[in-house]
């Protein structure tokens, strides 16, 4: 059994002010069960005037959700949904100092438990997200190569440690395939079908990419989890992390209707 490492890396928070109520709790998670942080950054669109955190803009970014929006035809406001996604992709050019390892957390995360990301030289993927067929068949039409073959799991879940280097060839060979932009290829590749709804999944596009391109680097691990409404579910001591989505909070508040 290899020996458990605490390495070094970088948290990256994208931030949405409807997780207003949560990030200070999301933050204090980070500092007190993850070790191995360097720095924490935000991403947002206004500063949040976090101290513990260090404040990217969106406007940084290479694309706005206007451009999002230009391709992703969505009726319903969908394309901020694959905005966020696009933001967490391309935070290691926007950010140059960002450490080889980096972690992604949702602002709506709470870890409630200590939680190693290493395991020796292996990075530990999360997994036990839902699964969504039309996340593969967007994967096979921008890199029908590379997934082939893919395990039946979903790495769509709300943390993701990230490795710069194969983030970086996975830009290279997409970008190389399609002589386009990054973002511009996926966004193109989504079913228009599912414009309104989930047409890919930046997780699930990077887990699958790098458990078939370098096997050998990351080993699978499944957190504990689970959704959350109230605040003193904080004192739960039988999960890793518990994530307060603001539309399942506000569904069970009986403030919505459930998401379809």
């Amino acid at each position: 059994m290899g020996v458990l490492q605490h390495q070094t890396f970088d948290a990256v928070i994208p931030y949405h002010e409807k997780d207003a109520e949560i990030l200070p709790y999301c933050l204090e998670g980070l500092k007190k069960n993850v070790e191995g942080i360097r720095n924490v950054y935000i991403i947002s669109e206004n500063d949040p005037e976090v101290d513990e955190a260090i404040w990217i803009p969106e406007s940084a970014f290479p694309f706005t959700i206007a451009d999002v929006g230009e391709i992703i035809k969505s009726t319903n406001g969908r394309q901020g949904w694959y905005y966020q996604q696009l933001l967490k992709l391309y935070v290691h050019t926007v950010v140059p100092e960002l450490l080889e390892h980096y972690l992604i957390v949702d602002s709506d995360v709470v870890f409630v438990r200590p939680v190693t990301f290493f395991k020796g030289d292996r990075i530990l993927f999360d997994y036990g997200g839902m699964y969504v067929p039309a996340y593969f068949e967007h994967m096979r039409r921008v890199l029908p190569d590379e997934f082939k073959t893919t395990i039946e799991q979903s790495g769509t879940t709300d943390c993701m440690m990230y490795k710069r280097d194969i983030m970086e060839d996975m830009v290279r060979r997409l970008e190389s395939r399609h002589s386009c932009l990054m973002w511009q290829a996926l966004l193109k590749h989504v079913a228009p079908e599912r414009y309104n709804y989930s047409g890919m999944s930046e997780q699930d596009f990077y887990f699958h990419f790098a458990l078939t391109q370098y096997p050998d680097v990351y080993e699978l691990r499944l957190l504990e989890k689970d959704r959350g409404v109230h605040l003193n579910e904080l004192h739960r001591t039988d999960v890793d992390f518990i994530s307060f989505h603001a539309w399942f909070r506000d569904w069970q508040r009986g403030f919505t209707k459930a998401d379809s």
